[in-house]
Parts: C-alpha cells; structure tokens; sequence
C-alpha cells in the first residue's frame, strides 16, 4: 500500500487530447508537506512583518512625541518667565492696591493656600468640584493651560489695574477735598446761612464762616490745590482763593497778608496767609467759603479736625 501509484488524466475541453501520468503517494504527501511548509513560512513572515510594523509605527509615533514635547520646552522656556513676571506684577499691585485701600490688613496674609490645603469652614467635598489645574494636564496641554492662565492673569491684572486706578482717583479726591480747619481759632463768630449784616443792617445770605483770631494768624490750606486769585477783592479786602479739582474751590478773606502767588501749588496743611482785618470787616477774623461748582456751602461740613 505504501508504493500505491495513481493515476492523473489530463485532457484538454474537446476531450481529443487526453495525458494519462501516474503518481505516486509519496511523491504526493511530500508535495502536500512541502506545501504545508511554505504556508507556515508564509504565515511566519507576515506576522513578522506586522510585528515589525507595528514597532516601526510605534517608534515613529514615540519620535513625532519627542518632538512636541521639544517643541513644549521650548514655548515654556520662553513662556514661564512670562507668567513669573506677570504673577508677581500682579501681586506687587495686589499690596499697593490694598495699601491705597487703607483697611489696615497685612496683604500677604490674603495670598491664596497651598494646594489641598482648607479653612475650618471649608468642607472637603469642594475639593472634588474644583476644575483641572495645570499640574492635571499632560504634557502636550501645557502650552494651552499655560496660555489660559496667562490670559486669566492678564484679565486679573487689568481689573486689579482699573480699581487700582480708582484708589488713586479716590486718594486724589481726599487730598483735594478741604478737611481741616484753616485757622487754629475756637471762635466762630458767624455760620453760613442767612444773618443780619452788621454793617449793612439787613438780612443777607453769608456764604462762609467766620472765624475770629488775631491780626497775623496763620491761614492753612485745607487740602491740596493751585493758588488761581492772591489779592485785593472789593469788601473782601485781601483775599486768597484755591482750586482743588473736581468742581472744589476755597475762598479766605480779610487777610492781613498772604503767603503764595497765584499758580503756586500747595498741599494741606501749608501756611497760605496771615488773619487780617481788612475790607468791609469790624474785626481781626477769617471769612472762610467752600464753593463746589460755584455754589457756597457749609464749611463746617468740610472742616473734620
């Protein structure tokens, strides 16, 4: 049975030529092992090649990483020192703001915790509700956090600018508004309102205070401002008028003598002129007008001291 041989028939479609071999069975196993072999090499090659396919793949895709993660050192390099200056720009303008603010807090102590860390009536399940931070983003989204957070800090820093701006604006004001008492004298000898003229003997509106002294006492400026009339001014005799911005004016009259020149700047609490006794005046005092917007008002209202 092992040398059993069969027969081939080879004929061609019209069945005229006909080609009879005979083969035998071993010829035929060993050509269905051959056969067999070749299939497991092929198959062997192929899965080879996937493998190194995949590698290749895999190392390309690890190469073009190594180059966005270069690329990424390269913008934090340039970008790091950026948020450096612009977080402590903004912590420099944090304490002058909260200087200007005048609450009397040490500003360091309004710094933001470390991370993780929580007040007594903070609970922990907050925690689980914050958003990413920047330490949770991988390293191809650090460019894109750190844009964001520099966009957020210029935005803070712009608001932290215009309120800054307006403390200044505010101190301004202070400094420009009339607050103390332009003469140390406890006497007042007439308010601001409608009085009987002692003069003129009839009732007239009198636009200031005045404050009676002694002939040579020193008139102070009740707050910063430019020196627009140093004079003589009809019944008001020898008279001084500052202009303190934002619609504010200060009038002293009856002077003896003053002290500056019109355009000269002066700042609270600067001797402007002497008491005096002159113009329609029965005595040594200061007439002393807060005007704002050209309208008389109470001085007392001004004067804080």
């Amino acid at each position: 049975m092992k040398n059993r041989r069969y027969a081939v028939v080879i004929m061609d479609f019209t069945g005229r030529h006909v080609r009879r071999t005979t083969v035998s069975r071993l010829w035929i196993e060993l050509a269905a092992g051959g056969a067999a072999f070749v299939a497991l090499l092929l198959l062997a090659a192929l899965a080879h090649g996937l493998w190194i396919s995949s590698r290749a793949m895999e190392s390309i895709e690890i190469r073009h990483e190594n180059q966005e993660l270069a690329h990424v050192l390269v913008l934090l390099e340039t970008q790091l020192p950026k948020a450096r200056d612009l977080s402590g720009h903004a912590d420099m303008t944090f304490s002058e703001l909260w200087t200007k603010s005048g609450l009397g807090v040490d500003s360091t102590l309004l710094v933001a915790k470390p991370a993780g860390e929580k007040g007594a009536d903070e609970s922990a399940d907050e925690s689980a509700d914050e958003s990413p931070t920047v330490m949770a983003a991988t390293p191809l989204q650090l460019p894109l956090e750190i844009e964001r957070i520099q966009s957020d800090g210029d935005d803070i820093e712009l608001s932290l600018a215009e309120t800054l701006e307006y403390f200044h604006d505010a101190e301004r004001l202070l400094l420009n508004t009339p607050s103390i008492r332009p003469a140390r004298t406890p006497w007042l000898t007439s308010s601001f309102g409608v009085r009987f003229h002692p003069i003129m003997h009839y009732y007239i509106m009198h636009k200031g205070l005045d404050m009676a002294g002694h002939i040579g006492m020193p008139i102070y400026a009740p707050a910063d401002g430019v020196v627009i009339w140093a004079g003589k001014r009809g019944g008001y005799g020898n008279t001084v008028v500052l202009d303190h911005g934002y619609g504010m004016q200060t009038h002293f009259a009856h002077l003896s003598k003053y002290m500056v020149h019109m355009g000269d700047h002066v700042h609270r609490g600067d001797t402007i002129a002497l008491m005096g006794n002159t113009g329609r005046s029965t005595g040594p005092h200061l007439h002393y007008e807060v005007r704002r917007n050209g309208q008389p008002m109470d001085p007392r209202r001004f004067i804080l001291d």
